[in-house]
């Protein structure tokens, strides 16, 4: 087979895959580059059950780039409840405030890439899901995975990846990326990936795949964790102010050179500010 032909197969395969086993997603329903852009914000580092609800919720409360723009960034990170991460929603509102400034949501890679919050996949995926542009090909850590096992290709760096992505590209390129996404979360899973369920194993180098080809990163934990703080912070911070003692003691944190070091950063990062004795979301 071709590599020509083989790349045909895989479009045919996965394209059809798709049409019946595709999931059925909020963000899926508009080409609106907005809501596009809120989603892909929302799915960096969380899981799509979490962002649903939350999703739904943002855009309603904000419905355009300008109502976003026009928010305090304390209403911003209070409509980003239960995501996590929580400078992603800082860096959203950035985001709007620039586009606004330049007059809309433009479909160039620079242009994208340019923007606060923005970087090289999600740029893509704005190409992609909201402007169907034909060389649009965003490459995250499932479709990664995917085009690694089906070329061989474990030893290509993500430059190269990057490449095949686009090389393999066919006319549908919105359905295309959506199916990637799709099967990487779903069957071609990095651990005990579904091979006899999934589309392509005929044209698949690594078939069978136990799934060893994936290292596996150490995740940090999550107990006791500056993280955890900082969300717990957060999360007090959204329904009132608080002096820093009281703050201190809410989140449970003894140590006051952690803690202050914490709110040192959160306020360094535009997440929180002290007012008075007080501390406030910003």
């Amino acid at each position: 087979m071709t590599k020509i032909e083989q790349i045909r197969k895989m479009q045919r395969g996965l394209l059809s895959w798709f049409r019946k086993n595709g999931r059925d997603l909020p963000w899926r329903h508009t080409s609106d580059p907005y809501d596009i852009l809120v989603s892909e914000i929302m799915l960096q580092q969380t899981q799509v059950g979490r962002v649903i609800p939350t999703y739904h919720a943002f855009v309603k409360r904000f419905p355009t780039v300008q109502s976003l723009a026009k928010a305090t960034q304390a209403d911003v990170i209070k409509m980003w409840h239960g995501l996590g991460y929580n400078r992603r929603a800082v860096m959203l509102r950035k985001a709007a405030i620039a586009l606004c400034a330049k007059g809309s949501i433009r479909s160039d890679f620079a242009s994208l890439i340019a923007l606060p919050g923005i970087g090289e996949y999600t740029a893509h995926a704005i190409r992609a899901f909201a402007f169907h542009t034909k060389d649009a090909a965003p490459v995250d850590t499932n479709i990664e995975r995917i085009l690694k096992r089906v070329f061989g290709a474990h030893k290509k760096s993500r430059v190269e990846i990057q490449r095949i992505a686009k090389d393999i590209l066919p006319t549908d390129v919105w359905g295309w990326n959506h199916a990637l996404m799709d099967l990487g979360a779903t069957v071609c899973t990095a651990r005990k990936p579904s091979c006899e369920t999934c589309p392509l194993k005929a044209i698949c180098r690594s078939y069978p795949c136990a799934g060893d080809d994936v290292k596996k990163r150490p995740q940090p934990k999550f107990a006791n964790s500056d993280r955890m703080f900082r969300g717990r912070i957060v999360a007090r911070l959204r329904g009132k102010t608080y002096d820093v003692d009281a703050l201190q003691k809410a989140i449970e944190l003894p140590d006051d050179e952690r803690f202050g070091a914490i709110v040192d950063k959160l306020i360094a990062e535009g997440l929180i500010r002290r007012k008075g004795g007080k501390l406030l979301l910003t």
